[in-house]
């Protein structure tokens, strides 16, 4: 039971295949936890923030989530995506300058983190043009250090099963590898949801059952049991879109 969430989301990825992408493809992540009474004072200030933004001429995407199921329930997910590491540093550069006092969320914080994710096309299924589900079921997995490649090509082979056997599933999957701010090794795994209503399995067949029909009976159990033996730990929660706190810069 320990791994049948991971692999209840993993075994609804999406149908489109993975478009090759940058190499080093960066994605953001901003975890606010707010603190209590100051939810009001905290989205206001972020909208406010975002007019900083906008002044500075600044042409990244933010996507806004809220969390809302797990420990940290409540908490804020301020995201960016599709960047090289040079832009990292050119954005950097351009908000280094004094912040307007009034869109300034710190004083509303319990605390805060950032992360850098590498994004792993090679391991995710889904259309290069991201735009943002209602909800994103998001599950954190940490793997033991000596098995990274064995969870790496196991994803890979169950990846090409769910598309040899045309199982049926529903919304985009996009898997990010840590590359600084949290415990290592870590991956992100972000599956597309429309509502809750997609959080139900549309078929009783499981993955076993896919893998079986797809590699044979022993292959199929050998490759899930190398995937199930790398995973240390895993954490599994819902992200909730919030279009009215997020920033998408004009196209130029």
């Amino acid at each position: 039971m320990r791994f049948r969430t991971f692999f209840c989301v993993l075994s609804f990825a999406a149908a489109t295949t993975a478009i090759a992408q940058k190499p080093e493809e960066v994605a953001y992540f901003h975890l606010n936890r707010v603190k209590s009474g100051t939810v009001a004072q905290y989205e206001a200030t972020r909208k406010q923030h975002w007019l900083w933004h906008k002044r500075l001429g600044d042409s990244w995407s933010y996507y806004v989530w809220q969390i809302v199921s797990g420990e940290a329930t409540g908490a804020y997910i301020v995201s960016s995506f599709g960047h090289t590491w040079k832009e990292v540093d050119e954005s950097d550069q351009l908000l280094a300058g004094d912040e307007d006092p009034g869109g300034n969320v710190e004083p509303y914080l319990n605390s805060e983190s950032e992360s850098y994710y590498r994004y792993r096309s090679d391991l995710s299924l889904a259309p290069k043009v991201f735009l943002p589900p209602a909800k994103l079921a998001v599950t954190r997995v940490m793997l033991k250090p000596e098995s990274v490649n064995d969870f790496l090509a196991g994803i890979k082979k169950i990846n090409a099963a769910i598309g040899k056997t045309h199982y049926p599933i529903v919304g985009a999957t996009r898997w990010f590898q840590l590359v600084t701010g949290g415990e290592s090794p870590q991956f992100l795994l972000l599956a597309d949801r429309a509502n809750w209503a997609a959080f139900a399995p549309t078929t009783d067949k499981g993955l076993d059952d896919v893998m079986e029909e797809a590699y044979g009976e022993a292959q199929g159990a050998s490759i899930l049991r190398a995937v199930r033996r790398a995973i240390r730990s895993q954490y599994v929660e819902t992200w909730q879109y919030r279009a009215d706190l997020s920033f998408l810069p004009a196209p130029k």
